[in-house]
């Protein structure tokens, strides 16, 4: 059984398209595509499944992995140039509040053919779920730009103030109607406060309503020649990153990319990430002889231009953010099977690495399978789980996803089952590891936090419940010699008179129940989910002491 927490991306995309872009013959495609690490998962005629890790949003499309490709295999990155600006962009102060980062670009002479524009659909697609995180960040618009003139506005306005007509619709309709009737409003209205941002052109012609949807008018269709690109959202880096992909893109179909004005300034596309060249960071990390051309070379083949000083990424590589990625890629190219695996330079005498062997064996006993999730989590994780008490949090967290140190086990594990919903039933899964626990339940301070050591284990079928999770925490127990019991309790998030406190010697060591069909359903899970979580440290310093 195969549990997944990450957040890889599959796309599909056609071989053909895929040699014809890369130069790559049908037989190195599979050998290509590995050795860059993307997953082939699965083959169907001409179409490629391929797995796309999240940090490598330039590989959304068949284009971006043909580019990888080509360098793979020429040792050539490719450039990409962008001609000066001519036509405007004016931001309005009236999106600040609302959705202030904007980034467009116009693409003259693309040739799209069918298969481009699914292609062109599954990039915008994927790129609004994985880096625009569900369009909150960015939100991205493309336009035929046949009958619509710059200047071009990004203004917010009320629900009711403009009519025009949405895509897939024939009737104009406002912002306010779009949001209550049309599929993609109520999907995203969550994003959209009393002011609706919109985009038109010079003559007052609604083009985009983001982060929703675009206007019918500017339907980008196989006869389109000239595209505009818009793209939103609430961080400019993204934003940025995003409208270089999409450029790129279009640039591979024979586009001519072109720079806007925003606001009077040249709104840059393809300007470089330049850095140093990482000679001796390199030698130091991966432990093998490297001279500046073997570097230079290798970063080539991960489209990166280098030379004996500075090394030159493209713009759209959202995943070099200093040195040690340059070296990451350099890695890459030589191959991790062919660095040197040393044997330690000092000795020791070997000891038992798990100090919770007894209970990972009797866990794997009873059925479970082992997760392993992160020490971080979301505040969103535990808001949905309804976890009871206070939390660690990450003061600059990077993402959105991990700004608070987890206070319990379970929430994470819900998560899990949360993005496992197409596994079949039942699963177990349990789980021990690091949490950080408040010293004092004490609500007029700011708690002090202790870092302890929990076991959680949860599961999902149709008859989940109490019943079987204490039967298999008493079996647990017994197979460590803990001697546990329960105290009936209605715990936050339980279904009430279906949650208990786990108790030794008269002290709480953890909790044992039946999740309310409310969490459930904040998870997005149809089934019955049951679990218990214990402190073991604690469970284990009551019990030495009771020994003594």
């Amino acid at each position: 059984m195969k549990i997944s927490v990450n957040r890889m991306a599959l796309i599909r995309v056609s071989q053909k398209e895929l040699c014809k872009l890369s130069g790559l013959k049908p037989s190195e495609v599979e050998p290509t595509l590995t050795s860059l690490g993307i997953p082939l998962e699965a083959v169907e005629g001409d179409e490629l499944s391929l797995e796309i890790t999240p940090n490598r949003p330039d590989w959304l499309s068949v284009e971006g992995v043909a580019r990888s490709a080509f360098s793979w295999r020429t040792a050539k990155p490719k450039i990409y140039e962008a001609a000066p600006a001519r036509a405007h962009f004016i931001v309005d102060e009236s999106v600040r509040a609302v959705r202030p980062a904007l980034g467009s670009a116009i693409v003259r002479g693309v040739q799209i053919d069918e298969q481009f524009l699914q292609s062109l659909i599954q990039l915008q697609e994927k790129l609004h779920d994985t880096l625009g995180r569900g369009r909150r960040k960015m939100a991205i618009g493309l336009h035929d730009m046949a009958g619509i003139q710059p200047p071009f506005t990004y203004k917010a306005v009320g629900r009711d103030e403009v009519r025009f007509t949405p895509l897939g619709r024939f009737a104009p309709m406002t912002p306010g109607q779009i949001l209550l009737e049309h599929d993609k409003g109520r999907d995203y209205a969550h994003l959209v406060g009393e002011k609706c941002p919109l985009i038109v052109d010079k003559n007052n012609e609604v083009l985009s309503f983001p982060p929703i949807i675009n206007g019918e008018r500017t339907r980008v269709g196989l006869s389109s020649h000239d595209l505009l690109i818009d793209c939103t959202g609430t961080s400019e880096h993204v934003v940025r990153v995003t409208v270089g992909i999409l450029a790129a893109a279009l640039a591979d179909h024979g586009g001519k990319v072109e720079e806007v004005f925003i606001n009077k300034k040249p709104y840059q596309i393809f300007e470089p990430q330049v850095r140093p060249l990482p000679l001796k960071g390199a030698v130091a990390l991966l432990g093998v002889p490297l001279d500046a051309p073997k570097i230079i070379r290798h970063l080539a083949r991960m489209g990166h231009e280098a030379n004996a000083k500075t090394v030159r990424s493209p713009s759209f590589r959202a995943d070099i953010l200093d040195e040690v990625d340059l070296i990451e890629d350099i890695a890459i190219s030589i191959g991790y099977n062919e660095l040197p695996m040393p044997l330690p330079e000092f000795g020791s005498i070997a000891s038992e690495a798990d100090h919770f062997q007894q209970l990972h064996e009797a866990a794997i006993g009873l059925g479970y399978f082992e997760a392993m999730s992160w020490m971080l989590t979301s505040e969103a994780v535990l808001k949905k789980s309804e976890c009871a008490g206070p939390s660690l949090k990450v003061t600059n967290p990077l993402t959105e996803e991990f700004t608070t140190l987890r206070p319990w086990l379970y929430p994470n594990l819900v998560d899990v089952l949360a993005h496992s919903k197409s596994e079949s039933l039942p699963i177990y899964l349990y789980e021990i590891g690091q949490v950080e626990r408040p010293n004092s339940s004490d609500s007029k301070t700011a708690p002090e936090f202790t870092q302890v050591t929990h076991m959680a284990a949860v599961s999902m079928h149709p008859k989940a419940g109490v019943s079987e999770s204490w039967a298999h925490l008493a079996g647990l127990a017994k197979s460590v010699d803990w001697s546990l019991t329960l105290s009936e309790v209605d715990l936050p998030g339980f279904i009430p008179g279906r949650s208990a406190r786990v108790m030794t010697g008269g002290q709480v060591v953890g909790q044992l129940g039946e999740l309310h069909p409310r969490v459930l359903g904040a998870f997005g899970l149809e089934q019955p989910v049951a679990l218990f979580e214990l402190d073991i440290g604690r469970i284990n310093q009551l019990k030495d002491g009771k020994k003594k």
